[in-house]
């Protein structure tokens, strides 16, 4: 007697090639949807950094105006007038914004140094620069704290208003009086991508 065909037969050659066939499709969609979920995270990062970054350097601008001090500097040239401050938007790599501020913390007055600071900005290859100096009146030797606060920077602009008037430059030096601060700042940053960043603050020192 001759047996039947077993029902439970191995699977064919286009039988396996087809199951290969899913487990490939199956595979690439994995990756690709394991691929975009990391892409994802990598930019959701990215934003958190950048959004953490211009917060700092919102916050440094305004304490700084905020703190902002009458307190004249005398120059290094020791000919220039003393000035409290100047300012006007960046023509090159040199500080736009100088000024002393008030509040720099020293409990228990372990630093032998005052709660004055001096403080400039600047615009370098599209990065801007806070610069902090140990002392008011500083020198070559003076201790320099500097910090890039925003890359990809295209162009900053400034305003000093007093009143209703409203001025693009501040010289706050003897000629014009050191007894005179603007009763706000504006400045209006504009990054490379077309993006803008506009703080207006209130100045210390104010009458």
């Amino acid at each position: 007697m001759r047996s039947r065909p077993s029902m439970q037969a191995g699977f064919t050659l286009a039988e396996t090639m087809v199951a290969l066939f899913i487990l490939a499709i199956v595979s690439t969609a994995g990756s690709a949807l394991l691929i975009s979920a990391t892409s994802a995270s990598q930019q959701i990062r990215q934003q958190e950094a950048e959004a953490r970054r211009l917060d700092v350097a919102q916050s440094l601008i305004r304490q700084d105006i905020a703190a902002m001090s009458l307190r004249a500097v005398k120059p290094a040239d020791g000919f220039s007038p003393a000035a409290n401050l100047i300012g006007e938007a960046p023509r090159g790599e040199q500080p736009f914004l100088r000024f002393v501020r008030t509040g720099w913390l020293n409990p228990g007055s372990v630093e032998p140094r005052s709660n004055l600071q001096y403080v400039q900005y600047m615009l370098r290859s599209g990065a801007l620069i806070r610069e902090a100096r140990l002392r008011p009146d500083a020198i070559a030797a003076t201790p320099v704290s500097s910090r890039v606060l925003l890359e990809e920077v295209a162009s900053i602009e400034l305003g000093f208003f007093r009143g209703d008037q409203r001025s693009e430059i501040w010289q706050g030096d003897a000629l014009q009086g050191l007894d005179l601060m603007p009763d706000m700042i504006e400045m209006d940053i504009t990054f490379i991508d077309g993006t803008r960043l506009s703080l207006a603050t209130l100045t210390g020192a104010r009458p």
